[in-house]
């Protein structure tokens, strides 16, 4: 064994290695555990070779049968060489492991766009009525009788936004013809009205206005008789009630369109007569639809 002990200092020499042997009962073993160690442990029929790397608590064991056919002082020499060269080639646990990467910086999210001011919200400004304003435009008259008869309609309207008073005339354009086996009649009709009246902007753009007041009629009547008839030109005046409701669109503050629908009654109504006949009793009640302009001032 001596001999074997020799041959391992001779060929970790060989390698550069400095060897010193300490007994089993040498207290300064245990002292150099930062050193290679190699410990020769015999048995009845092995030798146990442990080997220790440096700062391992672990050894590398390496056995070798005594009883084999060429186990010389050599081969336990190389043997326990080997097992020295694969221990340290083990990682030690003394050697530090490379400190973890420290982990990538949190990615900050792209700074939030601030919003967009808001923008304020427009208003649409009312628009200014016009103090003055003037309708005109045909108006269509219809008796309980009878054709529609066509009027032209004209109206001054004098007023502040919210109201207005108004005052206008009709005459007709065509006359309202009637025909019996006794002869024929023609009416005209002309009006002269004064209404007050209310008006509400709907939008900047739209109006709506209702209106009612006192009227004056003047109704004209020319008649031909067959023979055995006569015919008389009559003229009768009498006064009415009107009202009506006016919707209107204006394109710019002083010009727009409008469409109204209203109703006249009259207090003492005409009745037209051929021979013994009533063909018409006139404005007992008349309903009537007008469209036209509207042009503003002031």
């Amino acid at each position: 064994m001596t001999r074997a002990l020799v041959l391992i200092r001779g060929e970790l020499s060989a390698v550069g290695l400095e060897i010193q042997v300490h007994g089993p009962d040498d207290t300064n073993a245990a002292a150099e555990a930062n050193t290679d160690r190699l410990n020769l442990d015999i048995r009845d029929d092995a030798i146990d070779v442990r080997v220790f790397a440096a700062g391992a608590q672990t050894a590398l064991v390496e056995s070798v049968d005594l009883d084999g056919p060429e186990v010389t002082a050599e081969v336990i020499a190389v043997r326990a060489v080997e097992a020295l060269r694969a221990a340290r080639l083990l990682p030690s646990p003394a050697q530090k492991a490379p400190p973890p990467k420290p982990p990538p910086p949190p990615i900050a999210p792209p700074p939030a766009e601030p919003p967009a001011p808001e923008q304020p919200r427009v208003t649409p400004s009312p628009r200014v009525v016009p103090l003055l304003e003037l309708a005109l435009g045909p108006t269509f008259v219809q008796n309980l009788q009878g054709v529609p008869q066509v009027n032209a309609h004209a109206a001054l309207a004098v007023g502040p936004k919210w109201g207005f008073v108004a005052l206008g005339a009709e005459g007709s354009l065509t006359g309202l013809d009637f025909e019996r086996r006794s002869g024929s009649a023609r009416i005209s009709r002309r009006t002269l009205f004064l209404q007050l009246g209310a008006r509400v902007q709907l939008h900047r753009a739209w109006e709506l206005s209702a209106r009612a007041g006192l009227d004056y009629l003047h109704y004209g009547a020319s008649g031909a008789a067959q023979p055995g008839y006569s015919a008389q030109d009559l003229q009768h005046d009498t006064g009415g009630i009107s009202a009506s409701v006016v919707g209107a669109y204006y394109f710019t503050r002083a010009v727009g369109v409008y469409l109204e629908l209203g109703g006249l009654a009259a207090f003492d109504a005409a009745r037209i007569r051929l021979a013994d006949e009533t063909v018409v009793t006139l404005d007992q009640p008349s309903f009537a639809a007008g469209l036209g302009v509207l042009l503003g001032a002031l």
